[in-house]
């Protein structure tokens, strides 16, 4: 009973959702699962599964619970009160709402690569022109990991998934940011953002001497402000200046 005694009050504390609202959302018999949940009977395997998955993933829940929406498992006011918090858990940082921002620009409909490019040339933008970061998480800069490696395993572990977000951290001038590089960059093909993001991967390489690894934002402004200025880059809808335009506008993959 050792692992559904520790992942189970983590799932209802985190989503904010009683014991016997969680055995109907579960759908698995409400008695078999109360007892389970009590400790009066030993769980399978595949209910324990079940509870470790929703415990480490805030999106699996979320689908869960708006798969189940419309059926009358949840009072109006237990189906509000678990979506807030599921939601806050998917949110646990403004470097993750950033990224869940970009996919909502989307419509769900983006690769993680192409996320991961809007957000890091609106850090760039955001710390050359306004003199702050969208988010603190630092960009890696090595040959075979995505500049924000941490952010492109969260979509690759739990896929793209557009969220509601009602309310957010990020300021209108930060929204405004993501959205003007997210239009900026629909214009060019994946291949053109790859061989952008690689080019500049390089060059930052070349200015830390071959130095692999994390790089502050204010690294990030201290290359790039020369970058911009030498390609007359004066403000976020002027990026692609210093892109080569490859394939049709609008092209999301």
């Amino acid at each position: 009973m050792k692992k559904i005694n520790v992942c189970l009050p983590d799932l209802t504390k985190r989503y904010d959702i009683g014991k016997k609202p969680l055995a109907k959302l579960l759908g698995w018999g409400e008695t078999t699962v109360m007892r389970y949940l009590n400790g009066q009977a030993e769980p399978n395997g595949e209910f324990l599964r079940r509870i470790e998955e929703l415990s480490e993933n805030p999106w699996e829940y979320l689908r869960l619970l708006e798969y189940n929406k419309d059926k009358g498992v949840l009072t109006e006011v237990a189906y509000r009160k678990t979506k807030a918090a599921a939601i806050k858990a998917i949110l646990c940082d403004r470097a993750t709402e950033a990224m869940q921002y970009v996919i909502s620009l989307a419509e769900g409909d983006i690769a993680p690569s192409r996320v991961i490019a809007v957000l890091y040339y609106a850090q760039v933008c955001s710390l050359v022109f306004c003199n702050h970061p969208l988010f603190e998480e630092e960009a890696t800069i090595a040959e075979n990991l995505s500049v924000f490696p941490r952010l492109h395993e969260k979509m690759l572990q739990h896929g793209i998934h557009e969220i509601p977000m009602e309310t957010s951290s990020l300021s209108e001038d930060e929204r405004k940011y993501l959205n003007d590089i997210y239009e900026t960059l629909n214009k060019y093909s994946p291949l053109t953002i790859a061989k952008a993001v690689s080019r500049d991967k390089e060059r930052l390489l070349k200015s830390k001497n071959g130095e692999t690894g994390a790089v502050a934002p204010m690294e990030l402004k201290k290359y790039y402000m020369p970058v911009l200025k030498k390609y007359e880059v004066t403000k976020p809808t002027e990026l692609g200046k210093f892109m080569k335009p490859k394939g049709p506008a609008g092209v999301k993959k």
